[in-house]
């Protein structure tokens, strides 16, 4: 038995085997999540853009395996953790979107460049750039590293500040050894969730000019930039209209939780991917008239977002409710007699996916009933 991947690889192939879950177990519905990699695909090939879609999205080497198989040219991280992970499990282009800063952390940077197949990673600060040159040259790599500079559309989170500030970091980027500038990155994190479209499409307008200005003095400084990626599930089809992206980052687009179904993601309001992504859970107790009592609660959502939902396996109308730390609440609406019982099974709609996932080690791959494989969460966790 492989205990590494927990209590459920006995269930693994059998007739019904979903059903029978240890719970609460993260699920993954492979059709639906196969559909959505196929879907984000064929859009940028439309649009002509290259994929290199965001791992802290699902933090799992294999399902990145999976992204790249179908035509991503590499991998997105947040983390010099989850870089690693990817690397060492054969990902090839793995851009770090964060800029590394601390003296561990750019000495693994540099270690982890030396068995990577195009790694690349962001920088907003001369301080940062000349850190990485030391470590580099400390460490005698013959490799030029490649640095894109992390540009601010706004989010004001990380990032140069203008296009001012730009230009002379990648000037700096490229007159130190060791190092070689690449690209740009424009990622506005806050706009990816404003649900309406033209609103959020009017925004990241006004930031796509600011990058235009950017790149367009980078080239005249000689330093045309060979990609300029950002961009999220909730821009997805925003961003290819300026011009100016040649790939797109988007991660959440593989699970799409509560907060993405709020967005309008096209001007035709069509929704390109779905759910795919479930809490599991059992009810423990059903003492009381007015719910049953499920063990997933506050330990098993990310709680920055919005109520979980309930996705199947309760009465119609029935809403979610956390109880404490290992418990939630499914309770019932006016006027429905449908009652739940002791070790009955209910799945919820994840509120916000990316730090649900970092709760679990693993995910529950199924279609239909039959639970058909368990993938290890092999990039979770810090540092």
């Amino acid at each position: 038995m492989q205990h590494h991947l927990g209590p459920n690889v006995p269930l693994i192939g059998i007739e019904g085997g979903r059903a029978k879950l240890s719970t609460p177990a993260l699920t993954l519905d492979l059709a639906s999540a196969q559909k959505n990699i196929q879907a984000m695909m064929g859009h940028c090939q439309r649009t002509n853009q290259s994929l290199r879609p965001h791992a802290k999205s699902h933090k799992a080497s294999a399902i990145a395996q999976r992204q790249v198989e179908a035509g991503a040219l590499g991998i997105c991280c947040a983390t010099i953790r989850e870089a690693e992970t990817m690397v060492d499990n054969g990902i090839p282009g793995v851009l770090i979107t964060s800029p590394i800063t601390s003296e561990a952390k750019i000495d693994r940077l540099v270690a982890l460049h030396q068995r990577a197949e195009n790694l690349m990673v962001v920088v907003d600060d001369s301080l940062t750039v000349a850190a990485i040159s030391t470590a580099h040259e400390k460490y005698g790599s013959h490799n030029q590293l490649a640095l894109l500079v992390d540009f601010d559309v706004g989010l004001q989170r990380t990032g140069a500040r203008d296009a001012h500030a730009a230009r002379k970091l990648a000037r700096c980027i490229s007159d130190t050894e060791g190092l070689s500038f690449i690209g740009v990155q424009a990622y506005a994190g806050h706009l990816q969730h404003i649900e309406d479209f033209d609103k959020r499409f009017k925004q990241m307008a006004g930031q796509a000019e600011r990058l235009r200005q950017a790149v367009s003095g980078l080239r005249t400084d000689g330093l045309a930039p060979k990609i300029i990626t950002g961009g999220g599930t909730g821009t997805y089809d925003i961003d290819h209209r300026f011009n100016l992206f040649t790939e797109l980052q988007a991660g959440s687009y593989l699970f799409t939780d509560i907060q993405y179904n709020a967005v309008q993601l096209s001007p035709k309001s069509t929704q390109l991917f779905e759910p795919s992504l479930l809490v599991q859970a059992s009810v423990v107790s059903t003492t009381h008239d007015s719910h049953a009592v499920i063990d997933a609660g506050l330990k098993s959502f990310a709680t920055d977002g919005p109520t979980p939902e309930l996705f199947d396996g309760a009465p119609s109308g029935a809403k979610y409710r956390f109880m404490g730390d290992e418990h939630g609440a499914v309770v019932y609406p006016a006027g429905v007699n449908e009652r739940l019982k002791v070790g009955d099974m209910v799945s919820c709609l994840v509120p916000h996916c990316d730090p649900t996932v970092n709760l679990y080690d693993h995910y529950h791959c199924i279609e239909g009933d039959r639970l058909i494989e368990i993938l290890p969460i092999d990039a979770r966790g810090n540092p």
